[in-house]
């Protein structure tokens, strides 16, 4: 299989664990919710970097609006969710760490949470047709990058040792199995 088929693979099924984990919130506020989609882009990008988090990002949450009808928000969440995972990835891969460095890991986690935030200010500000009813869902974005940020640090160390022993941990590099 050439690379450019595994990389569509591994993208469509990075993207359909992104949807999934996303169906798992609690909503709060002025239509907002708390979810864990921001952790399965999280520990994507700390895992496999911004290359397959920024997609697998911006095709899963998208696919979870058309899902659930919140279509007005599908390109918003398209384009601020996969720039979200594509910075988290980057950042946690810059130079040789590959996702290996708690600390740049946390400032790429951190630096995508406030990319998030400051995107879905601007979407709810043109969705709901108002600021002051878009700073209302504040707290629900930065609760949803919270908890982010707590089940990916532990989720992608686990899953580092199980992806190593198996050898997908190397995307790029790797045969199909």
């Amino acid at each position: 299989m050439n690379k450019n088929t595994k990389y569509i693979i591994y993208v469509g099924m990075f993207s359909a664990l992104c949807t999934i984990a996303t169906f798992i919130k609690i909503p709060f506020g002025n239509g907002a919710m708390v979810h864990l989609g921001s952790a399965m882009i999280f520990t994507l990008a700390i895992l496999f970097g911004g290359k397959y988090a920024g997609p697998a990002g911006a095709i899963g949450s998208a696919f979870f609006d058309l899902l659930l009808g919140f279509s007005p928000y599908t390109l918003w969440s398209f384009v601020i969710k996969g720039i979200a995972g594509f910075i988290a990835g980057s950042i946690a891969h810059i130079g040789n760490n590959n996702g290996n460095n708690f600390f740049i890991n946390l400032l790429g986690l951190f630096a995508a949470s406030l990319w998030t935030l400051v995107g879905y200010i601007i979407a709810w500000t043109f969705v709901i047709g108002s600021f002051e009813a878009a700073l209302l869902n504040i707290p629900s974005s930065l609760m949803s990058s919270s908890m982010g940020i707590i089940v990916s640090i532990p989720l992608s160390l686990t899953l580092r040792k199980t992806l190593r022993k198996s050898g997908y941990l190397n995307l790029d590099t790797n045969t199909c199995r």
